[in-house]
């Protein structure tokens, strides 16, 4: 009787088949990775582009109003020096929106939480208001956290550079306690030429 020994010569071919394959995955996962990549810069690129030229655009119909201004003042008969543009620029730049500010302060303000009274004061907003205390809640947390609001707020930091806790006293009315508070807002030294109101 014949003895034979088998070999499986496919088994060293499919060894490599795999690994070939393996090779190839990575190929196309790299590939793909750049790709991605690629596009996602390009992506990214091309946002920051469009915001630049929506600023531009909005600068562009900026010039444009204020050279209409100038033609319609010089239609009036008034001549311009370069000192009158610079300083109409500068009493608009300058110019603080008293209603806007007031606005935001009142949207921020909690449900549990009234402004009384608001002075103008040395280049200063006084800010006076009450606020419920709660007892699982220190005393005067409630106005710390409002405070932190206002000064997290991208628009009125535009107008105030400082905005800090001045006073404030605990007080029960019809057995409830509350505080009283008083908030001192500064304005930005830039923005302060004595305040031009609108």
């Amino acid at each position: 009787m014949k003895k034979f020994i088998s070999i499986n010569l496919n088994q060293s071919e499919s060894r490599e088949t795999i690994r070939e394959q393996w090779k190839e995955r990575t190929r196309w996962f790299i590939f793909g990775l750049i790709t991605f990549l690629l596009i996602f810069v390009n992506g990214e690129t091309w946002w920051i582009g469009r915001s630049y030229s929506k600023l531009i655009e909005r600068k562009e119909a900026e010039i444009k109003d204020v050279k209409t201004q100038i033609s319609a003042l010089r239609k009036e008969g008034k001549n311009l020096s370069k000192e009158d543009i610079m300083s109409l620029a500068e009493l608009e730049n300058n110019r603080i929106l008293w209603a806007r500010n007031m606005q935001l302060i009142g949207e921020m303000t909690p449900e549990d939480m009234a402004i009384t009274s608001m002075k103008y004061k040395k280049n200063k907003i006084i800010i006076g208001g009450v606020a419920v205390v709660y007892e699982d809640r220190k005393d005067f947390d409630i106005v710390h956290d409002y405070i932190n609001r206002l000064k997290g707020n991208r628009l009125l930091n535009e107008n105030f550079s400082k905005i800090k806790f001045n006073q404030g006293s605990l007080k029960k009315i019809r057995e409830q306690s509350v505080v009283e508070f008083e908030i001192e807002a500064a304005l930005r030294v830039s923005a302060n030429k004595k305040g031009n109101v609108s």
